[in-house]
């Protein structure tokens, strides 16, 4: 047999074998979304992160963030911690809404689920407040409207009064955020 022969004979045999080796044939192969992989926590960010209420989280929330400045001080923590604030309000919206859409929920968890959206759009402006407070140096409505957004989190919890709340773990994360934004931002009003 000429040796062209014996490649083709070998590649017959072997493509009966071909739809083993694919992603269908294997339970869960091919099917996980490709996940962005988050630079390593910024060493710079732990220090001023390390005097909130919340370190893990405010280290969290900054790490996306933190590579984009060449200085890290409260003021720049600041930026970055209401970028992530109001980033991750975004996505706990869309996802609270595909809740909505793909889970039968019972109706006073949807009505609940309902308030708490259209507060969410509240806390968004809140946070635009709170930062033009920030800008203008005006200490009283920085303070007073990021403790504004801490509430329409905590009234969002509020709703979900003897039913479950699947909301609960995304707002006292987003509680948090906003509490570590007032801390952060404080710093800055004391140089």
């Amino acid at each position: 047999m000429r040796p062209g022969n014996a490649l083709l004979l070998l590649l017959a045999g072997c493509i009966p074998l071909l739809p083993l080796a694919s992603t269908a044939a294997v339970p869960g192969a091919g099917s996980h979304p490709v996940q962005r992989l988050l630079p390593p926590a910024d060493p710079r960010i732990v220090p001023l992160c390390s005097q909130t209420y919340t370190p893990d989280i405010c280290i969290s929330a900054a790490r996306p963030y933190a590579h984009e400045y060449p200085v890290i001080d409260a003021t720049n923590l600041f930026n970055i911690l209401v970028r992530a604030l109001r980033d991750r309000i975004q996505v706990d919206t869309a996802k609270t809404l595909a809740m909505t859409r793909t889970q039968k929920l019972d109706k006073m968890v949807n009505v609940s689920i309902d308030s708490c959206l259209r507060s969410y759009e509240d806390a968004l402006e809140h946070t635009g407040e709170g930062i033009e407070g920030f800008i203008t140096r005006d200490l009283g409505t920085f303070e007073t409207t990021f403790s504004m957004v801490i509430g329409v989190f905590s009234s969002c919890n509020d709703e979900f009064v003897d039913i479950p709340n699947p909301l609960e773990a995304q707002n006292n994360r987003l509680m948090n955020m906003a509490g570590n934004c007032i801390h952060i931002g404080k710093m800055t009003f004391k140089e």
